[in-house]
């Protein structure tokens, strides 16, 4: 047996002219689902630049899962990365 690796993968939308939301429409199996490290992750890149989180509904629209390196901590750092990204489009 090797190390284990941290995976995860994910594909978030924004729409800053909306309320604040968290809102998934991804398939996670059975055996695992990360939504709340990848909301808590989001919210923190959002409170961090706009300082609040009264408008930008985002929209988990899909994952990318790994039976074996799948991980919260991964899911966690992807969402940031990816929520960072927003704010630099």
């Amino acid at each position: 047996m090797g190390p284990r690796f941290v995976h995860g993968a994910v594909t978030l939308q924004f729409d800053s002219f909306k309320p604040y939301a968290f809102v998934s429409e991804a398939i996670w199996p059975d055996s695992d689902n990360y939504e709340s490290a990848i909301r808590h992750a989001v919210e923190e890149v959002l409170l961090e630049h706009l300082g609040h989180l009264s408008n930008t509904r985002v929209v988990l629209k899909g994952i990318i899962y790994h039976e074996c390196d799948s991980c919260e901590m991964g899911y966690h750092v992807a969402a940031r990365l990816a929520a960072l990204a927003a704010f630099e489009v």
